[in-house]
């Protein structure tokens, strides 16, 4: 176990940003993240969902109410979910955070927060750009001008950050360079320059868990372990059967049965793990009797 906790384990992920003892590092990271576009002078967690309640489940998601320097009011969601068919998913958690805003009778005139959903995946996307930072929101297809900027979605693709401590300039930089790197680290960087930086080190130091919480972090570790192999795994063979059904029958459609036929590869890989069946189902898109018949 290294000297700080994995920012992406459940476990890691609430301690580093999901509690109230964590409000000044997220305030800060946000800040950074959205400079030049919003200012958060405070914040308040509307509720943590966790989906399931299984260390295998790797599902938390972070409601927060932020309020910028302007009185204005904005809802960000956050969260690190890997899983197959990200993008229909992230649409509907999206919607959710959006709708469930509406408020019963007819005094209520539809106005609503305006809703950020930031993802900061350790992966990327399937057929996306291959960048860092991809920024989604309504938008008019001709004049390319904003429609509404009451949802943006902010995908932060951490493999696709490849800088050195030396390289690292700016704010962003610097947060992806500790995060991809945080549980590897010797020594917490630039914590002298950033309070917040101090604050992380504070957090996220193991020998500050107490046995029962180290034993459910290293858990979590190892199952996050196993999640990832198995979803690079399976990723990497569906990409060749998709391609082989590809050169018969079409591209397109054996892109399509190559991703189907990774959910499933990963789906039985995770079921002879003795993994959940909910689980499964929640990380491959499958459903349980499709899960069962494997």
């Amino acid at each position: 176990m290294g000297r700080f906790v994995n920012p992406f384990t459940d476990y890691g992920w609430k301690l580093l940003f999901g509690e109230e003892a964590s409000k000044s590092i997220l305030i800060e990271f946000l800040n950074d993240l959205l400079e030049g576009e919003r200012h958060i002078l405070n914040l308040k967690y509307l509720k943590t969902e966790e989906l399931p309640e299984n260390i295998y489940g790797r599902g938390v998601i972070f409601d927060i109410l932020c309020e910028s320097d302007t009185g204005e009011k904005f809802i960000v969601e956050l969260q690190n979910k890997a899983q197959l068919f990200v993008k229909d998913r992230f649409i509907f958690y999206m919607s959710r955070a959006i709708s469930k805003q509406g408020v019963k009778g007819k005094s209520w005139d539809f106005s609503l927060y305006p809703v950020y959903g930031i993802f900061l995946l350790n992966f990327t996307l399937p057929e996306g750009k291959a960048c860092l930072r991809t920024d989604v929101a309504y938008m008019d297809m001709v004049s390319k001008e904003l429609f509404s900027d009451r949802s943006r979605m902010i995908f932060l693709q951490l493999p696709y950050f490849t800088k050195c401590e030396e390289e690292c300039i700016t704010n962003m930089d610097k947060w992806f360079y500790i995060l991809t790197r945080m549980d590897t680290l010797e020594r917490m960087p630039w914590k002298a320059q950033k309070a917040a930086f101090e604050k992380l080190m504070e957090r996220a130091e193991t020998a500050n868990f107490t046995p029962e919480e180290q034993a459910q972090y290293e858990a979590q570790l190892d199952a996050y372990r196993v999640m990832n192999s198995a979803m690079a795994q399976s990723k990497l063979e569906g990409k060749q059967e998709g391609l082989a059904e590809g050169m018969e029958k079409g591209i397109e459609k054996g892109r399509l049965e190559g991703r189907k036929e990774g959910a499933i590869l990963m789906a039985r890989r995770l079921k002879e793990l003795g993994i959940d069946l909910t689980v499964i189902s929640e990380s491959s898109g499958l459903t349980i009797d499709e899960i069962k018949k494997l």
